[in-house]
Formats: structure tokens, C-alpha cells, sequence
């Protein structure tokens, strides 16, 4: 599911620029809700909950549902603008990046933007240090993850801070390239036997 939604989310920023470039405000629009319904909402849901689907470990299962469940706070934040975007959103393009301006949407009263944006991060990073990426049990996965998260957080934040939520999601798909090893180390689960006889007309 992770490449797949990296690829969905994307995709709908490619029709941002389509949309922006053929000045197409309907599409901007509707392309960047869904845009940042994976950027906002999804992914600080998803990954705790995803690695807690593959962790067979009781207690760090346990640790990353509840991750999962604060993950939806979320979607709180991220509501307003699924149901009123031309109220809340404004997306625009900035040193060639594209910039979605969120305006002061209503969590922002209960906490300021650098607040969410580091319990972000965290509910991001924490369950790669707490899950089991690696099949094999390698630890080294989950540190290579957790860094390559952090230190890209932190380039898109301090270099692109202009453009944010763009950048950070761009760097966050390459480093779900990473999966690519992890599906490499999984078992066979339904080799065919050597002795079976071919089948027959």
C-alpha cells in the first residue's frame, strides 16, 4: 500500500501542475485536496498502523496501534479543507516548487504549525525505530529508515520551507524505495512443489 499511495498522491500533484501551468483552478483545486488528504491525514495514520498489521512482537504491536489511533488527530486537522478548500486553501507556485498555503485552519488554535509539524515527525519516525521493517529481524533497517526520515524532514524544512509539504512528500516517496529490500527478504509463501507433475489438457 505504501508505494501505491506514494504513487496516487504524486499523480494527483501532476495534475496540480497541469492545472496551474493551463490555469485551471477547478483542477488545482480538487488535485490538491487530494494531494494533501496523503500528505495531512494518511500517512501519519497509515504507517503505525501498516507496521503494526505486519509486527508479530505483542507489546511493539500494541505501541504502534496506539500510534495508529493518535495518527488520526490528523484527519481532524485535515477535514476543513476537504469541506470548504476554497475557504482554507490556496496553492501557488514558489522557486519552482508548488506551495499550499493551509491558512489558519481551526487545530492551529489548539497548537501552532511548528507543534504538529514535530509531532509529525515523530508519529512518523517513532514506529520506524519501534517496527520490524526488515522480515529478516535486521535492525539496521529501521535505523537507515528513521534517519533517511529525519534528515530529510529536516532538508525540506530548512532549505524548502517555501514549499514544504511538496518537497518533504517527494523525499518521503524516494524513501519508500526502501520497501524494496524488505519485499525482497520476505519468504515464499506458495513455492510450487519440485515433485508436482505438469498438468495435463
Amino acid at each position: 500500500m505504501v508505494p501505491i499511495a506514494f504513487g496516487i498522491q504524486q499523480i494527483c500533484e501532476g495534475f496540480v501542475w497541469l492545472g496551474l501551468n493551463g490555469d485551471n483552478a477547478a483542477l488545482v483545486q480538487q488535485a490538491s485536496v487530494i494531494f494533501l488528504f496523503f500528505a495531512i491525514a494518511f500517512w501519519p495514520c497509515w504507517i503505525p498502523l501498516s507496521l503494526a498489521i505486519a509486527e508479530s512482537r505483542r507489546r511493539q504491536q500494541l505501541a504502534l496501534t496506539l500510534l495508529a489511533i493518535v495518527g488520526l488527530a490528523w484527519l481532524w486537522l485535515y477535514f476543513p479543507l476537504a469541506v470548504d478548500p476554497a475557504r482554507w486553501l490556496t496553492t501557488e507556485v514558489a522557486q519552482h516548487s508548488i506551495r499550499y498555503n493551509v491558512g489558519e485552519l481551526p487545530a492551529f488554535t489548539l497548537a501552532p504549525r511548528s507543534v504538529w509539524r514535530f509531532a509529525y515527525l515523530l508519529i512518523i519516525a517513532v514506529p520506524l525505530a519501534v517496527g520490524r521493517l526488515d522480515p529478516g529481524g535486521n535492525r539496521r533497517a529501521n535505523l537507515t529508515g528513521g534517519l533517511l526520515v529525519v534528515g530529510l524532514f529536516a532538508v525540506s524544512y530548512v532549505l524548502y520551507w517555501h514549499a514544504f509539504l511538496s518537497v518533504w512528500c517527494f523525499f518521503a516517496a524516494l524513501v519508500s524505495l526502501l520497501l524494496c529490500g524488505a519485499f525482497y527478504r520476505l519468504p515464499v509463501r506458495f513455492a510450487a512443489p519440485s515433485n508436482s507433475a505438469p498438468c495435463r489438457g
